[in-house]
């Protein structure tokens, strides 16, 4: 009889553990990351809070992260508070910065804030020695029962600091949950899953430097969009970059998808970059609309022999041949191509409107392409590898507007040889 009532007891503080424990989900898949060397082991969702248990790995001295070459292209950009600057040679500073929130991708107004954090800090910078692991936790308010897919962001990168931002968690948080089943009397109590056992970080500087004052939330916007191969349609890895306030900050995706967090009250100026394809870019004045999601998807062309390919933003002298100032950025990506491409060989092709003369229209044509070929031989590249053709207004591509004709005015290179 004893013996009955004492299982009937366990089994009923055993249910009560297992209530209380939430959803978990192990290694959940996560779609972007600002770094490479933080990473999210596990979330767990409790009746008051979304835990979020992650590891720090100390990169090597000799591969500190590269913000030259680094595409979410996110909800939110790598970018705000200063997070993670190299000091010295095999060691790191790192905190959590207390401002960190957690979004539902696409919905910046529905946020869920930072509550604590265990086993590192919110207001001072600890270091960390070449090669070492910290396992650390953060709690945040209770996401919504239904959002099984949300975006931690800590913030911005700055000044040669990285921010560790995440895009894309997917975890296990049903809209209604599942009902309790009854526990039944057990030999021995399997214990809840433990929190991962947190490695001790490398003792911080006897006068640990102060973190940077949080500063007041931006009002924000999402810029989100796909890059695809131009030819088949098909989604493409790529990279994104773009400078906000001073920084030149980039993304990864390797599945062609992005989301990035811009300020409202931002310009923005964006470049999009694969191997294998001729990089794009475009421009984004968020302050200009009402709205606080926008879509922008890209197209990049394939780098095959037989292609041609349009050079935009090309601008000359009126019915001159001089290049203008405003075409260097875009002549300087084809620099890039043809730099990182060594065995490439190209034939840049000058195009007029059919209005005036036609033997100075093809003149000009001809003119016009031997200066950008004259502009990428003074940058480097080998003039046996370029070729300058003129066709004046043998090839429009449009015969309608004035206005529309406008776009037969252009500079296009062909690729002959790789």
């Amino acid at each position: 009889m004893h013996f009955k009532l004492l299982s009937a007891s366990f089994g009923a503080i055993l249910l009560s553990i297992h209530t209380s424990f939430g959803q978990i989900t192990e290694n959940p898949k996560v779609e972007e990351s600002s770094v490479p060397y933080v990473k999210i082991k596990k979330v767990e969702l409790t009746d008051a809070n979304t835990v979020i248990y992650l590891q720090f790995i100390e990169p090597k001295a000799q591969k500190q992260p590269q913000f030259r070459s680094q595409p979410r292209m996110s909800p939110f950009p790598d970018s705000r508070v200063p997070q993670f600057p190299q000091q010295g040679i095999g060691q790191s500073q790192i905190w959590l910065d207390p401002e960190t929130r957690l979004y539902k991708p696409g919905e910046i107004d529905k946020k869920f804030k930072f509550i604590r954090a265990e086993n590192i800090t919110t207001t001072t910078k600890t270091s960390v020695a070449n090669g070492d692991t910290v396992d650390f936790v953060a709690y945040f308010e209770r996401l919504t029962p239904g959002i099984e897919e949300f975006d931690f962001y800590e913030g911005r990168s700055s000044n040669g600091n990285q921010s560790w931002n995440f895009y894309g968690i997917h975890v296990k948080n049903p809209l209604k949950k599942e009902p309790a089943k009854s526990a039944k009397p057990v030999a021995k109590a399997t214990p809840p899953a433990k929190k991962p056992a947190a490695q001790p970080a490398a003792k911080a500087p006897q006068k640990p430097a102060p973190a940077p004052a949080p500063k007041k939330d931006a009002e924000m916007a999402v810029l989100k969009g796909t890059i695809y191969n131009a030819k088949t349609k098909e989604p493409i890895a790529a990279q994104l970059s773009y400078i906000e306030n001073g920084d030149t900050l980039q993304i990864r995706s390797s599945s062609g998808k992005y989301r990035v967090g811009v300020d409202l009250g931002e310009r923005y100026k964006f470049r999009v970059l694969a191997r294998g394809y001729y990089g794009s870019s475009f421009s984004l004045t968020p302050g200009d609309s009402t709205g606080k999601s926008f879509d922008q998807d890209v197209y990049l062309m394939p780098l095959i022999v037989g292609e041609t390919i349009l050079l935009p933003n090309i601008y000359f002298e009126t019915s001159k041949y001089t290049l203008l100032p405003e075409s260097y950025e875009e002549l300087n990506r084809l620099v890039d191509v043809m730099r990182d491409s060594p065995t490439v060989k190209i034939r840049v092709e000058g195009h007029t409107d059919n209005v005036g003369d036609f033997d100075k229209n093809l003149e000009l044509s001809r003119q016009r392409a031997e200066s950008v070929k004259n502009y990428l031989i003074e940058k480097g590249i080998e003039s046996d590898r370029i070729e300058a053709k003129g066709y004046g207004g043998t090839r429009p591509i449009t015969k309608g507007s004035e206005e529309e004709r406008k776009k037969n005015r252009r500079v296009e290179f062909v690729i002959t040889e790789m």
